[in-house]
């Protein structure tokens, strides 16, 4: 029942997104792009270097964005000592222990409980704690051999020097730190405790707008004078990466200094190719969506001059009629008993797939795709009395006229209302509408929660010139704005994967009823968690359409003539 009830408060929402009425319906700065603009990583790098005065061979280091899984080395297969670093992968072998049910949390690892070994080795360092993780293991040798596949490395063909000390590479370490942010339910609590350590050292000294977890090695050789200052981290920008850094010299107050600012760099080269490449992205998803547009509507009929110079343009006003006789017509131009027959059918196809939702879910299992149907066709049904007239009532066809005035500016002021959800003067930019629904308040906090995510993720652009064309005008336009069927279906693979997450995690008695089904407290909260974890990053679901808008001129001004595309498009796909 709590899969109906989420359909129905999701139903709610696009119910008074659209009400049923006859009139209804980036920032832009490159942080560092001086730095980076036309130059490779490795060309930043050796700069980096040089600036510091950093011997090139004393420096290894790497960098992944773990979403486009992008990787960066200098000296990416070059051993060094790694410190107390080697501590994260050792407690990915015990975590996943934990997480398959080999160990739990109570088990004793070299006489201390395993939750204790965790906060000790991570937080505190505590080098005879994790020398007692490694005995548990089997010795040195056999725990380094479990250790290779953390690391990426085949254990019986890795190189002899992984054996010798504590010695591993950049490329080994950002294997490790990947594994570890993509797929931490593997790894139960060890990303918790790195984002608690040396809260005010190393990549964490300075202030950043983002989470680091982070973890440091540091060992001064007493032979040779070096020291070996490193730090591997997961950085929660926006798109989270991984970054490492060995740094051996004889100078440790230089090494510091590098460390935080190789920090910094990675930090601000991630947003500028984050940047960079979103551009590029949105720009050919722009052209993309003009080019899907244009192979499936005829183009307007252009006029030598484009109706975008605020100068005066002929114009036929009047369409031509629609087919059909005086009695098959409402005030609207639609047939009222057409739209009895749509409504009746796609109640019934409602009723059907809010079944097919609710009844497996009674035995414990949730179809969230088959609630976001029902949702969509909900949704369509409002829409087919939302949509105002696609045809005129008959009459004489019109001499041409002189019309002034700026079409694309009402194309502009009614898009720029939209993103800033200033919905009422949107509404002024229309013709035959008096109201879009989209200002009203929402009745669930996860409906809102949605809402407010779409705000969040809207934008557009102009395309072209606007051109008349008989009876107005068209300027061709991409709307962005978050893809409701992509985020639906990724809501149900969250929410899939966070019940398996949590039946393994939770007791019997928080999971499952008497019948053995899952409790509605359960679902509901995995449900909640995966929404939130979804919205979290909503921007990976936004898609780019193009739209034809029509203008009439109407009232010694140029108004917009909504369709069923543009509802679409205000609604994400919600309608079609």
């Amino acid at each position: 029942m709590k899969v109906l009830k989420k359909c129905l408060l999701l139903l709610a929402l696009l119910a008074l997104l659209l009400p049923l009425s006859p009139n209804a319906a980036a920032e832009d700065g490159e942080s560092g792009a001086e730095r980076f603009e036309g130059k490779t990583w490795q060309e930043i790098m050796d700069a980096f270097l040089e600036e510091h005065r950093a011997a090139p061979e004393s420096v290894a280091c790497g960098w992944c964005n773990t979403v486009t899984g992008e990787e960066q080395y200098h000296n990416a297969d070059q051993y060094m000592v790694s410190g107390s670093m080697y501590k994260v992968p050792m407690n990915m072998i015990f975590t996943e222990k934990v997480h398959n049910g080999e160990i739990s949390w109570d088990t004793f690892i070299g006489g201390y409980r395993y939750e204790y070994c965790l906060h000790a080795t991570i937080v505190d360092s505590n080098n005879e704690v994790a020398k007692g993780m490694w005995d548990y293991l089997g010795g040195y040798q056999p725990y380094r051999h479990i250790l290779a596949p953390y690391m990426g490395e085949d254990p019986d063909t890795v190189e002899e020097k992984f054996y010798e000390n504590n010695f591993s590479t950049p490329r080994q370490m950002i294997y490790s730190l990947k594994l570890l942010a993509t797929e931490s339910e593997r790894f139960p609590k060890l990303i918790d405790e790195m984002l608690q350590a040396e809260p005010n050292k190393y990549f964490r000294e300075r202030a950043h707008d983002y989470d680091i977890a982070q973890k440091y090695g540091y060992w001064p050789d007493p032979n040779t004078w070096h020291v070996s200052l490193n730090d591997c981290a997961i950085i929660y920008t926006e798109e989270p990466i991984c970054i490492v850094i060995f740094i051996d010299s004889v100078n440790e107050q230089a090494s510091r200094e590098l460390l935080k600012d190789y920090c910094d760099l990675m930090i601000d080269y991630t947003e500028y190719s984050t940047a960079a490449r979103r551009e590029a992205e949105r720009v050919a998803a722009e052209e993309a969506a003009i080019a899907a547009l244009n192979s499936s509507s005829p183009a307007p009929e252009e006029t030598a001059t484009p109706a975008s110079s605020g100068e005066p343009v002929s114009v036929v006003p009047a369409l031509e009629p629609t087919p059909g006789t005086e009695s098959e017509k409402g005030t609207g131009g639609e047939s009222v008993f057409g739209k009895a027959v749509l409504l009746i059918l796609l109640a019934a196809a409602v009723a059907y797939v809010f079944i097919a939702a609710v009844r497996p879910a009674r035995k414990g299992k949730l179809r969230l795709v088959w609630a976001m149907c029902a949702t969509l066709l909900a949704a369509a049904a409002l829409l087919v009395c939302v949509l105002p007239s696609g045809g005129k009532a008959p009459g004489r066809e019109e001499a041409p006229v002189e019309l002034k005035g700026d079409p694309q500016a009402c194309v502009s002021a009614f898009f720029d209302a939209v993103c800033a959800c200033d919905y009422e003067r949107a509404c002024e930019e229309l013709s035959g509408v008096s109201t879009l629904g989209l200002e009203n308040a929402l009745p669930a906090e996860d409906a809102a929660a949605i809402w407010r995510a779409m705000e969040e993720n809207r934008e557009y652009r102009l395309y072209g010139d606007c051109v008349a064309a008989s009876g107005g005008a068209v300027q061709q336009l991409v709307y962005t704005t978050l893809d409701m069927k992509a985020l639906g279906e990724a809501v149900k693979a969250a929410t899939e994967a966070r019940i398996e997450r949590l039946a393994v995690e939770l007791s019997p008695s928080e999971v499952y009823d008497d019948e053995g089904g899952y409790l509605d407290s359960f679902t509901e909260r995995a449900y909640r968690e995966a929404l939130e974890e979804t919205l979290a990053h909503a921007a990976e679901y936004r898609s780019a359409v193009g739209l034809n808008i029509r203008l009439v001129y109407s009232g010694d001004r140029w108004l917009i003539e909504p369709d069923g595309a543009l509802y679409a498009a205000l609604t994400g796909g919600a309608v079609k």
